[in-house]
């Protein structure tokens, strides 16, 4: 597992098509704009933006932005991919672990926020002491 370079290019690529494919946020992808947004988080500082990478494998996106209600930084998951053939190997826990230590210990947050696309997630993310704080609606015009 390693923090993706830009010579990860290629394989971000790949397996964010993987991920914009089994989502509901197929009908929503652009390849070009996720191509520019990878780049454009492999080219920010690693205190701003990151991608945890494990090869050909999974991945987790974040960043860390200012939380508005405090004096804060909150460092928010905005992609988190295990492809299918890796999933129950623990790659899931690893990732959100190192995004974990990404954001406490390089970006200096004190928030972290993560977001799930169903319930299977409500147990795991209690269990590792997260509390849930709101839920997200999405409208498409």
């Amino acid at each position: 597992m390693k923090i993706a370079t830009i010579d990860d290019l290629e394989d971000m690529k790949a397996m964010c098509l993987n991920f914009l494919n089994a989502s509901p946020y197929k009908e929503l992808g652009n390849e070009e704009v996720i191509f520019d947004t990878i780049n454009s988080v492999l080219t920010s500082p690693p205190t701003e933006k990151v991608i945890i990478l494990e090869p050909h494998c999974g991945f987790i996106v974040g960043m860390a932005v200012p939380f508005i209600f405090g004096k804060h930084t909150l460092a928010t998951e905005v992609a988190w991919w295990v492809e299918p053939d890796q999933r129950g190997s623990g790659l899931g826990t690893n990732l959100r672990e190192a995004f974990e230590y990404w954001a406490q210990n390089i970006a200096g947050c004190k928030l972290i926020s993560m977001s799930a696309l169903d319930k299977k997630l409500e147990k795991y993310y209690k269990d590792k002491g997260y509390k849930l704080y709101e839920r997200a609606y999405m409208k498409v015009f």
